[in-house]
């Protein structure tokens, strides 16, 4: 039976841990598998089990997150079962239910939320030394992986040199320009609007009804109506969901989505 693993990449908590809990609550546990990466060993209130044993020191902007996510895919690749491989934050809420990602998702694909090339300079000129320019892309770090693109990740491990270098931000571009770099671009399924990808947030600028006038929309609260807008998108997952939102999710709409 195929199984997805849910790879978690938080501080020392999951701002939605009871939600999470109620996703999962009544799921085939042969259907799934849960990763954790912490930055700060604090106990969790229902996943504490899932916790690597391995966590790494990591810093915003710096190749050490790219590491950290290596630790997870490889503890999840050792589960055969597993295809594909979804990253999750500590601010991440399901927008579906678990049925609903499992049917959704398609072996032969990895899915990214795929920026402009433009965007990856002049951070990633100095990448250019090592690859050929065209190959270079940014996409969002929260991306879904399958089997074949993870193992990828694992065993060609050039990338880690391509962008390690202050101010890169290589979360947002070792896995896409890797895949890129082989050729594997067919074998992407890319979101062409907010309401598509796979893990939302709130950008400034974009076409999002409910678009923020910050540069970074971080939900302290949600109204009934754009709760109900974001989960009739195509979005699996919300992003920037902070523990004060707690009060809007909790309400009967949401919890018959999500469980």
């Amino acid at each position: 039976m195929k199984k997805i693993a849910f790879c978690f990449l938080i501080y020392d908590s999951i701002n939605h841990e009871d939600l999470w809990y109620l996703f999962f609550k009544n799921v085939n546990k042969d259907k799934y598998n849960i990763y954790i990466h912490y930055k700060d060993n604090k106990p969790l209130k229902y996943f504490e089990e899932y916790k690597l044993s391995n966590c790494i020191e990591t810093s915003y902007g710096d190749i050490s997150l790219v590491l950290a996510q290596n630790l997870l895919l490889e503890e999840a690749i050792k589960d055969n079962n597993n295809e594909h491989f979804i990253f999750i934050s500590n601010s991440c809420i399901p927008l579906k239910n678990f049925n609903y990602i499992y049917d959704y998702l398609k072996e032969d694909f990895s899915y990214f939320t795929l920026a402009k090339q433009k965007q990856c300079f002049p951070r990633c000129n100095n990448t250019i030394k090592f690859i050929h320019i065209n190959f270079i892309q940014k996409a969002s770090q929260w991306c879904i992986l399958n089997r074949k693109h993870t193992n990828l990740m694992l065993n060609k491990l050039d990338y880690i040199d391509w962008f390690n270098y202050k101010g890169t931000i290589p979360d947002e571009h070792c896995y896409i320009t890797n895949i890129f770099y082989n050729n594997l671009e067919n074998e992407l399924i890319i979101a062409k609007d907010e309401l598509e990808f796979t893990t939302f947030v709130n950008w400034e600028g974009s076409d999002y009804k409910y678009v923020s006038t910050d540069e970074l929309k971080n939900y302290k609260n949600i109204s009934e109506e754009e709760l109900k807008y974001l989960l009739n998108s195509k979005c699996l997952f919300g992003r920037k969901f902070n523990v004060e939102c707690l009060n809007n999710l909790l309400n009967v709409e949401y919890l018959k989505v999500i469980i």
